[in-house]
């Protein structure tokens, strides 16, 4: 090597030095491709402000108690992680045989309830079979009927369920009607966690008092006020946890934590109530919700047992004005055009639909005998909610919209939708519908299948090929096969509209700075992964 090739080597690795200099700046540590990073710390309490305006005290995971309690106090057989994929709970791991109808699941040697004792296979049928006899959810009814025997034991023909076997107490098998890539999903749902059989069957009712779980955090006392009123729980750490163990040492829920005292410092976590939360200072944390609302047509009834009336009504409906009446800095609705929300695995939102002008509009639906024969048809318009404020007006906006076309709106408020099952009149049905878990079946089946208890009952829309593709995915395994019949289902009720798809919701909580790695789980964030999260004070 000569002189002049030294020194052109010898100046470019001057150059090299100099450049990684720079680029280390006071961070060496990516010389070996390491970013710093804060080692997490334990201890401390989370105080949280739930979503609501009364206390919730229903911890039973079978109810409707807070979603943020029951994710973090009970354990089920299988999770969802972040990515919506099955991951192992209570199941270490799983072997799927006889062409996916069959799933032997191997429970973890070190999982226990929080009082110590294991939890066994025994535990995981019981849970089970205590869902089918409690039928107090549609979904319920949806996971008993996958499994063999199941739709016996729920009709009272079986003292137990034949398709879930007690293998040893480690062991439990489950033998499946269909072999569908969503049986997993049941068993990773909210309300699907794992509970002591001997201590509910001796505690009855009294069980859920001071309930007893597998999960990160174990229940510790209600919390009170100065004449002992509860006001909210508080969960304690789990130090015998089968992972790994939460970081901070307690966590405090109630409706009646203050708004000024997350401005004082008192209180770390509260929905996104005021826009008074400065983002500057704060965190805030967004995620969408598994909850739609819709817009059902009483599809056996004339004039909306016709496509062509449905599809010309849901035109004249504006719905970003809707969902400005029903939202909230915390909790606020994107107008939603599909029948399966975007965000859903292997969906993206649909084009909107060709624009039929008012003009065009009037002339099809006066084909059809509305609007423009100066008579008004009746319709009534129910709603199955509390919030007679919020469906007043939601009505009023809803009367206003519909009246070009001769529909005289008149406003039903109902406790049960079984008011409606012997109603001759057309009718609309405001619905809320929330998934358990992310996939389009938990959502289609239930609402728009002929024989599901809900269109059954209450909206009543038929169609053949749907009802077939709708039995079709339930023996797909291929994810791409499923999504592929659900984008066909999608386009047919986009032609037929059975209801209208009207908005789904995003939700947002805020939280002091030094909260660290709070994160959602899929289910939105009133779903809140708290084992995970620390405080770094």
């Amino acid at each position: 090597m000569n002189s002049l090739e030294k020194k052109r080597r010898g100046g470019l690795f001057a150059l090299l030095a100099i450049l990684l200099f720079f680029w280390l700046g006071e961070n060496p540590a990516r010389a070996f491709g390491q970013e710093r990073r804060v080692k997490p710390r334990t201890g401390g309490v989370l105080k949280i402000k739930a979503y609501s305006q009364n206390l919730n005290t229903d911890l039973d995971p079978a109810g409707h108690g807070y979603p943020l309690i029951i994710e973090n106090l009970y354990e089920g057989l299988l999770k969802l992680d972040r990515s919506i994929e099955i991951s192992p709970g209570l199941a270490e791991y799983w072997v799927i045989d006889n062409g996916g109808r069959r799933t032997v699941f191997y429970l973890r040697n070190k999982a226990t309830f929080h009082n110590g004792q294991p939890v066994t296979s025994g535990d995981v049928k019981y849970s089970f079979e205590r869902l089918f006899r409690l039928k107090g959810n549609p979904y319920f009814y949806l996971f008993a009927q996958r499994i063999e025997g199941g739709e016996e034991f729920w009709q009272g023909q079986a003292s137990e369920v034949a398709g879930i076997k007690i293998i040893d107490d480690k062991t439990i098998e489950i033998d499946w009607k269909y072999s569908s890539a969503a049986n997993l999903y049941f068993l990773a749902s909210s309300f699907a966690k794992i509970l002591p059989q001997q201590l509910v069957e001796k505690d009855k009712k009294k069980f859920f008092n001071r309930p007893v779980g597998a999960g990160p955090f174990k229940f510790d006392h209600w919390l009170r006020n100065s004449k002992l009123d509860i006001t909210g729980m508080s969960l304690a750490r789990n130090d015998h946890y089968f992972g790994r163990k939460a970081y901070v040492n307690r966590v405090e829920v109630s409706p009646y934590f203050l708004l000024e005292g997350f401005f004082r410092d008192e209180v770390q976590i509260v929905p996104y109530f005021s826009y008074r939360i400065s983002r500057d200072r704060y965190q805030v944390l967004e995620s969408n919700s598994l909850k739609m609302s819709y817009l059902f047509f009483s599809c056996h009834l004339p004039p909306f047992d016709q496509p062509e009336v449905r599809s010309l009504l849901s035109r004249l409906i504006e719905k970003s004005k809707l969902a400005g009446l029903v939202s909230s800095p915390a909790y606020f609705a994107q107008v939603l055009d599909n029948y399966i929300p975007p965000y859903l695995p292997g969906f993206l939102p649909s084009p909107p639909p060709q624009e039929l002008s008012f003009g065009r509009i009037a002339e099809r639906l006066a084909a059809h005998g509305l609007g423009s024969s100066g008579q008004t048809l009746p319709v009534n318009l129910y709603f199955e909610f509390s919030f007679n404020e919020l469906a007043e007006k939601l009505y009023r906006e809803l009367k206003g919209e519909l009246r070009p076309a001769g529909i005289d709106l008149q406003l039903k408020l109902i406790k049960s939708l079984d008011e409606i099952k012997n109603d001759r009149i057309p009718y609309l049905v405001y619905f809320d519908w929330s998934i358990p878990v992310p996939d389009p079946e938990f959502l289609l089946y239930p609402l728009f299948y002929s024989k599901s208890f809900l269109n059954l009952n209450y909206f009543k829309y038929k169609h053949e090929q749907l009802d077939v593709w709708l039995d079709e995915q339930r023996n797909a395994n291929l994810l791409e096969r499923r999504v592929r019949l659900f984008r066909q289902m999608e386009d047919l009720l986009t032609n037929e509209v059975p209801a209208i798809p009207l908005y789904y919701f995003k939700q947002r909580v805020a939280y002091q700075p030094y909260i660290k790695n709070l994160r959602p789980q899929p289910a939105g964030v009133f779903y809140l992964d708290l084992k995970d999260a620390w405080i770094d004070q």
